[in-house]
């Protein structure tokens, strides 16, 4: 193979007999010609041209930064095998040049100086397109990790609510090794060893048929009725000799006892404070007790209604009792209206 002694482009063989050590810029395109004024002059003999702020100029890469990529692209070994080769040498080239310096004449002189633009163009669009990509895959990075992190924040949140339920359950499952349920509570509270009656044996079974409603009041009701229970049985159970002071007594119980369901409604609230009435006037041999909310609508018989109006009953606050024999009122019931 000859050896190449003659430059290609007869611009760079000048440049080169002047032995020009500076480094060629690649040519900056603009919309306009500019003039000398908007020139200037780098140490290293390159061009800064002045540009306006209206002018589009495209990316500038030099010859030094042309051959800086293609070593990093390629490796030095390959251009430090070329500038050693015997069969290539570039005219005006020092001995002790380095291989950039020698790959820096060698672009000069075998390309023209629009080659040399349009490569560094290429290379430039090569880079921009390598950093956005370089820039999506950062995005979709963090956009992934911020993700993750949302997930793992989810993940011990609902993990907290897990072991909140957890101890939840255990602390149910304690109190429930622990408590009596409502059947329980109803048989073995209500029953009376002493007491036979149809009436009690009707109170247990109402109950019973309240709790199989699956009403939400339910529970809260059978306790508060059975606090009221407590009272009244233990009243009668310490009956006197005289009848008007038990019925003192007894009165003042089932008012207790309306304290206690007082704003606690379920469906079968009526029939049992009707027969709550019935247990108790079964104590009494001249006086019958009714339940105040036995009706819907106030009844001047037995309840207090004066001024009361066509307003329906909402609960009871007093029984009412009447005598046996005339149904006259010796107690009018006390009511609170809707």
């Amino acid at each position: 193979m000859p050896k190449l002694t003659t430059s290609v482009n007869k611009n760079n063989e000048e440049n080169d007999n002047k032995k020009d050590k500076s480094i060629y810029s690649l040519s900056t395109k603009v919309e306009k010609n500019n003039d000398d004024n908007n020139t200037q002059i780098n140490k290293d003999g390159s061009r800064i041209t002045k540009v306006h702020k209206s002018t589009k100029v495209q990316s500038v890469s030099s010859v030094s930064d042309i051959a800086e990529w293609l070593i990093n692209l390629t490796g030095d070994d390959i251009f430090q095998q070329l500038k050693n080769n015997p069969h290539l040498q570039l005219p005006y080239t020092d001995d002790d040049l380095n291989t950039k310096g020698w790959l820096e004449k060698a672009i000069k002189t075998i390309f023209t100086k629009e080659n040399i633009v349009k490569m560094g163009n290429q290379i430039q669009a090569n880079q921009d397109q390598m950093n956005n990509l370089i820039d999506e895959a950062q995005k979709a990075k963090t956009e992934k990790k911020e993700m993750l992190d949302k997930y793992n924040l989810k993940f011990k949140e609902l993990k907290q609510q897990i072991d909140n339920a957890e101890d939840n359950k255990f602390q149910v499952e304690k109190e429930l090794s622990s408590s009596v349920s409502l059947p329980t509570l109803i048989s073995e509270f209500f029953r009376d060893p002493d007491d036979r009656s149809d009436e009690l044996k009707k109170l247990i079974s109402t109950m019973h048929s309240a709790l199989e409603q699956k009403d939400s009041n339910v529970s809260r009701f059978i306790l508060r009725f059975s606090k009221g229970w407590f009272v009244v049985k233990s009243t009668m159970k310490n009956f006197g000799d005289n009848e008007k002071e038990n019925l003192e007594k007894l009165h003042n119980a089932l008012t207790q006892m309306l304290s206690y369901i007082s704003n606690t409604f379920i469906s079968e609230r009526r029939p049992l404070l009707d027969i709550m009435a019935q247990m108790c006037s079964n104590q009494f041999s001249e006086y019958d007790f009714i339940s105040p909310e036995q009706t819907l609508q106030p009844d001047p018989e037995i309840h207090d209604a004066s001024g009361l109006g066509n307003s329906t009953i909402k609960e009871g606050i007093t029984f009412a009792v009447v005598r046996k024999e005339s149904g006259k009122a010796v107690k009018y019931a006390e009511i609170k209206m809707n």
